[in-house]
């Protein structure tokens, strides 16, 4: 937060990686910076390779070259069954390369075309005109088995038939065994529906889970109750730059769009009236965002919308309901003027909460306040580990799927290289034994692919859950930050001016001259305005303290040790069930490699 009274939220430092000297890897078409980038498998037609290079690289649009002129048009203006592929198998605007390599093993093409395909158009991910070429390549492939596959020769011979593929309604998602008994193979740290034993709560001395607090007793398992909401990047753009956002909520029957602008005005509001409670940090805005940033920015505001509504005070802010139901959310704005009030000057402390306050607050806090840059420092490091772990296994699913590939090619290609091998006559026993292990270790790997890629969203849910939890460290620093500016007021002048008053009116009245009552009464008027001015501040000590309290107890207390639990539960069962699956690929393997001809 910045110097001042609020701060803008425009101008946050919060970001992927805002608190950490080492920056977290880009996601997305870009590798991170500490992994080199894998090089694409070379095609068998080598030339051609090179010669489609500047075509395939040169973008996602469909004019990526003007030497293919139909075939642009064809990425312009593609046939509805590519749209319906691009739909059935996008996630995040893009293909993985996995899910080209299943899409081919559909088509019955021999390994050595889809090898020349997945070299000439596929990447880390495939865009939407990539994806396109690919089964422009394919048509082409099928059409005309002897014809060389060069982005050259699908212009050269559109218009072609569509693909034809055997089984993509299910090619991109191959059923599998459950990870483990729990149906949700992949968990969100605000998934209240999770089946975990209960856990177990501990219980301080000073009683406040043992009833002694009755906030903090009523918010005993409120992760069983919490409201779970979803943000999502809307397909459109509103004009040519507005980025919108899909807000549903498992508890409100509508589905809302929103702004950045929405989010930040929210922010705004609520900063202004909780100045001393938890509020999360709102995601930056930048100029001309790329797709991944966007994402990132859509995570952040999901946990930030989650944090409020199931905060035990906020969670009730009228704005905060109107931003959760109100679908003209713009008009709404323009139309009613929202009050910026803080809230101590409209809520009063009953005698029983002002006795919950402890005595030695200030010592609690500081030992909080004294830890918090340990305790983000070392999540911030936890969650830049974890991204940087996610890259590697994103390259590891390519590299798997490239392994399926080439395995393919040579379970192919080595019988018929055999000296014993006659053109269209019996070929070695060997080779073809050989071979044919090769393709089941091909099929494997295949499946290895499959399933890594599948398992991605373990680590990126145990991402984000890793965030939830900084995030709250981060809430009770921008807290004490607020805390130190805004809790300071002016008692202290205001009582040495009431003496000063009261001794210039004892003053007047020993003088007596004439008019002293007018001056007096005066006086008399300033002192009782500032004496309820003194009262007010006082009373707004006392609450600013009765906040800080709750906050630590009820607030943080609870979410900290749930928070923690119930991600590293859900993280550890999902990592457990992925290397059970995966070891039994390979224990299959073993077996079948047991008839797998030597000599």
């Amino acid at each position: 937060m910045q110097s001042g009274a609020f701060s803008d939220p425009l101008a946050s430092g919060y970001d992927v990686d805002p608190w950490s000297g080492t920056q977290s890897p880009v996601r997305g078409n870009t590798p991170a910076p500490s992994t080199p980038k894998m090089p694409n498998m070379p095609s068998l037609n080598s030339s051609s390779l090179n010669m489609s290079t500047s075509t395939v690289t040169n973008g996602g649009g469909g004019s990526g070259s003007s030497q293919t002129p139909n075939l642009d048009a064809l990425i312009d203006d593609p046939p509805e069954g590519y749209i319906a592929l691009f739909r059935q198998l996008e996630s995040g605007g893009t293909v993985s390369e996995a899910a080209l390599q299943r899409l081919l093993a559909d088509a019955g093409l021999p390994a050595s075309a889809v090898e020349q395909i997945i070299g000439l158009t596929a990447g880390h991910s495939l865009s939407r005109a990539d994806l396109y070429r690919a089964l422009a390549l394919v048509a082409l492939a099928q059409s005309d088995l002897g014809s060389e596959l060069t982005l050259e020769a699908v212009d050269a011979a559109l218009p072609l038939p569509a693909p034809r593929l055997s089984s993509v309604s299910d090619s991109h998602a191959p059923a599998r065994p459950p990870l483990h008994p729990n149906p949700n193979s992949s968990f969100s740290p605000w998934d209240s529906t999770q089946n975990f034993p209960p856990a177990r709560v501990s219980y301080d001395a000073n009683g406040a889970l043992n009833g002694g607090n009755p906030d903090a007793e009523a918010e005993r398992g409120y992760w069983r109750r919490l409201e779970k909401v979803t943000v999502e990047l809307c397909p459109q753009k509103e004009g040519w730059f507005l980025q919108k956002y899909r807000v549903s909520s498992d508890r409100r029957p509508d589905t809302l769009s929103r702004r950045y602008s929405d989010f930040v005005w929210l922010h705004y509001t609520l900063l202004h009236r909780y100045p001393f409670r938890l509020l999360p940090a709102l995601p930056p805005k930048r100029v001309n965002p790329d797709h991944a940033f966007l994402e990132t920015r859509c995570k952040g505001l999901q946990r930030f919308i989650n944090a409020l509504v199931n905060h035990p005070v906020i969670r009730d802010d009228g704005a905060l309901n109107v931003f959760m139901t109100e679908p003209n959310f713009e008009a709404w704005r323009k139309r009613v003027k929202v009050s910026t009030d803080e809230e101590s000057a409209s809520k009063r402390l009953n005698p029983a909460q002002e006795m919950a306050i402890p005595a030695d607050l200030e010592e609690k806090l500081d030992g909080l306040h004294t830890r918090l840059p340990g305790l983000i420092s070392a999540y911030q490091k936890m969650v830049t580990l974890a991204e940087r772990d996610l890259a590697r296994r994103t390259h590891g699913v390519n590299d798997a799927t490239r392994f399926a590939v080439a395995l393919a090619t040579v379970s192919e290609d080595m019988p018929a290289a055999c000296y014993r091998c006659v053109p269209g006559g019996k070929c070695c026993d060997v080779c073809q034994g050989t071979g044919r292990s090769l393709a089941t270790v091909g099929y494997a790997w295949s499946r290895l692919a499959d399933q890594r890629e599948r398992d991605l969203s373990n680590l990126k849910a145990g991402i984000e859950s890793l965030k939830c939890q900084r995030d709250l460290y981060i809430s009770f620093r921008d807290l004490f930050n607020r805390h130190e500016r805004l809790s300071r007021d002016n008692v202290d002048s205001l009582q040495k001016r009431v003496v000063s008053r009261q001794s210039k009116i004892a003053g007047l009245r020993q003088g007596s001259k004439p008019g002293w009552e007018e001056e007096a009464a005066k006086l008399s008027n300033g002192i009782e305005q500032d004496n309820s001015a003194i009262a007010a501040l006082l009373a707004r000590r006392v609450f600013i303290r009765a906040c800080m309290w709750h906050e630590l107890v009820v607030v943080f207390h609870t979410r900290q040790a749930a928070q923690a639990t119930l991600g590293w539960r859900a993280w550890v069962q999902a990592e457990s069930g992925a290397v059970r699956a995966e070891g039994g690929v390979w224990d299959r393997l073993v077996d079948d490699l047991e008839d797998m001809p030597l000599e």
